[in-house]
């Protein structure tokens, strides 16, 4: 029996072993958030999603979760083309529209919500392009409501108002059949109000001075664009994962006007 019991324990040990490994591999949704964090941080977003998706899958229901999710995905979808694009963007909009089933009273759901219907948009037809704009225009109004301190808010309304206040004459005929007109309100003038309001609350955020300074060079305003851009160089990157993008855009944009 003694000799019995004595090769058994190698046995017992390594099957503690064992368990104790899997558990340590067992990360709850914080931990997964945690790691898929350091990913987004460091400009990893296809990891950054896998761990974000592995911190949803443990918690169906984490609302940090979900949205972090849909913003990697929707601006991993900006590094990539065809189907696999269409494909992320889509589920950027599934993602964050289950955040705002998980925290309907939160404005960051809605806030990434018309961020991935934003990107949707610029997949679609011009009909279905326009039906989306009104559900885009809703969910920004939902989140500067809860919380009219959110910079990317005024930045998705900007962005939103600069679209339409550009539609030529065909995208006009559409927005007439689907939505009985341009929406009312959309303009240059509150496309430039809600860029200064996005820059005043976050004004280290680099997408936020290119996007600006995008509108001024197409309306003409160089002076104005080049400060804007040239502001968007100088700044340092931290605010998203698409940072080197932007910046790279704003040099190429200041390269037309000198």
């Amino acid at each position: 029996m003694h000799v019995s019991a004595f090769r058994l324990r190698p046995t017992l040990v390594a099957a503690v072993l064992m368990l104790a490994a899997g558990s340590a591999l067992a990360k709850t949704a914080a931990e997964w958030l945690a790691e898929g964090d350091q990913h987004y941080a460091a400009a990893r977003l296809a990891e950054a999603r896998k761990s974000y998706a592995a911190a949803v899958q443990a918690e169906p229901a984490d609302y940090a979760a979900l949205c972090r999710l849909s913003r990697a995905e929707s601006e991993l979808g900006e590094l990539q083309s065809g189907d696999e694009q269409k494909r992320t963007w889509l589920a950027a909009v599934e993602h964050a529209r289950a955040a705002v089933q998980a925290a309907p009273d939160s404005a960051g759901g809605h806030v990434w919500l018309a961020v991935a219907l934003g990107r949707q948009a610029l997949r679609e037809g011009a009909k279905t392009k326009l039906s989306l704009s009104r559900e885009i225009k809703a969910e920004v109004d939902k989140a500067l409501k809860l919380d009219a301190a959110l910079g990317r808010a005024y930045h998705v309304r900007a962005v939103w108002n600069v679209k339409l206040s550009s539609l030529n004459a065909i995208e006009r005929m559409a927005a007439n059949a689907v939505l009985g007109g341009v929406p009312k309100g959309a303009s240059f003038a509150n496309a430039e109000q809600d860029f200064l309001k996005a820059i005043q609350l976050e004004p280290d955020y680099i997408n936020h001075h290119l996007e600006y300074g995008r509108m001024l060079l197409d309306r003409g305003r160089k002076p104005d664009a080049k400060k804007e851009l040239e502001k968007a160089v100088s700044l340092r990157p931290g605010g998203s994962a698409l940072d080197a993008r932007y910046q790279t855009e704003a040099r190429g944009l200041l390269a037309k006007i000198k």
